[in-house]
C-alpha cells in the first residue's frame, strides 16, 4: 500500500496489522496516518470467511464430539482459522488504495 501523504510504499506486516486494529494505519516514513479504501469486494470477502467458518468449525465440532479431547481440537481449529483469515485479510489489504485521515 502506498501513503496518501508522502506517497512512500508501506508494506503491511504482522506488527502493523495487528497494531492498527480498527484500520487507522501509521506511515514509517512521515508518520502521518491514514486508512484503506475498502470496497464492497472487500466486505463480501469478510461475509464469504465468516460463513465458511461456521461451517467448517460445526463440521469439526460433529468430528469432535466422539473424540475425549473434543474442546482441544475444536480450540486448535479457531487458532487455525484465524491465523488463516489475517494472512488473506492482511494480503488483500496490502493492495488496497489508501485515503488520508484528517
Amino acid at each position: 500500500m502506498k501513503c496518501p501523504h508522502c506517497d512512500a510504499k508501506v508494506k503491511l506486516d504482522s506488527k502493523l496489522y495487528f497494531k492498527s486494529f480498527l484500520g487507522r494505519y501509521t506511515c514509517p516514513s512521515c508518520n502521518n496516518k491514514f486508512k484503506l479504501k475498502r470496497g464492497i469486494k472487500y466486505y463480501i470477502w469478510v461475509l464469504i470467511a465468516i460463513a465458511v467458518a461456521f461451517l467448517d468449525s460445526y463440521y469439526v465440532m460433529n468430528f469432535a464430539q466422539t473424540t475425549t479431547f473434543s474442546g482441544v481440537i475444536f480450540a486448535s481449529w479457531l487458532v487455525l482459522l484465524f491465523f488463516a483469515f489475517c494472512y488473506i485479510d492482511r494480503k488483500l489489504e496490502n493492495n488496497m488504495p489508501t485515503i488520508k485521515v484528517d
